[in-house]
């Protein structure tokens, strides 16, 4: 993996961790860091000895959302040179979604924004007790991005998606909790061993049988019924084909540890 600016890597044994790591600007997302985690996401994406990754913030936030001198500067620079704007894309949304493993969000401080969504596109959230949340797009002038109107009222419900995004508050760890939104909230120093230790426990587990499960979930967020059953046969029987089923069959019935390969 390259060497990074704006965010930090690491990988320990099954597990990767991207660390976002601008703590004197919260963490925001500027277009640097941006092309950063695209590169980096590339880079996972060939590890195949990875089967978890943990993304967390340095300092004390996740991330405080887009960069907003560099939104001035460029709105600023439109309006000097006129006419149609080139279209804003959601890079980084298609490619967070894209990754086959598990993702964990840590949430160690304030996700507002940008940071908030990008949160979304993970599998799971941990939020530390001090963990701050808002959808804070209108307090800019801004719409709801990088998946988020998909992404939220899915996880929280219409209803609940409505009032976070309309009234652009902010709210913290434990109602965030009870909305559904993160998984858990535990105290700030043990953030990061709670995340190792469910990505561990992740990472136990047969690779492609986690993969596919993801995979699965996903597909029956935009299907019918009849959909997702027929995802789900096709799956399960690339499942049973498995080596990594048959070790996991085996290993139980002879009470042992399995061995997986992977496939």
């Amino acid at each position: 993996m390259d060497k990074y600016e704006t965010i930090a890597w690491r990988q320990d044994g099954p597990v990767g961790v991207i660390t976002l790591n601008v703590p004197d600007k919260l963490n925001a997302l500027s277009l640097e860091m941006q092309s950063e985690l695209h590169a980096c996401v590339d880079g996972i994406q060939a590890l195949s000895d990875l089967r978890v990754l943990i993304i967390t913030g340095a300092g004390s936030a996740f991330c405080a959302g887009g960069d907003l001198q560099g939104f001035l500067e460029r709105s600023e620079a439109h309006h000097e040179k006129g006419g149609a704007r080139e279209l804003f894309i959601n890079h980084l949304s298609r490619k967070f979604m894209s990754i086959e493993i598990p993702v964990i969000a840590a949430i160690n401080g304030p996700a507002v924004g940008g940071g908030f969504t990008l949160s979304l596109t993970c599998d799971l959230r941990l939020a530390a007790e001090g963990a701050r949340f808002g959808a804070v797009f209108a307090r800019v002038g801004l719409s709801p991005e990088y998946g988020s109107s998909f992404l939220l009222s899915r996880i929280v419900g219409l209803t609940k998606a409505n009032e976070l995004v309309l009234t652009a508050r902010i709210f913290d760890a434990r109602e965030a909790k009870e909305i559904g939104l993160v998984n858990e909230v535990v105290p700030e120093d043990g953030l990061m061993e709670r995340a190792m230790e469910m990505a561990r426990q992740i990472a136990s587990l047969p690779p492609l049988a986690v993969r596919m499960a993801k995979r699965t979930l996903r597909h029956g967020l935009e299907s019918t019924f009849s959909q997702a059953l027929d995802y789900e046969e096709m799956v399960e029987t690339h499942c049973f084909s498995s080596l990594d089923h048959q070790e996991a069959v085996k290993a139980f019935l002879e009470k042992r540890e399995p061995r997986f390969r992977g496939y």
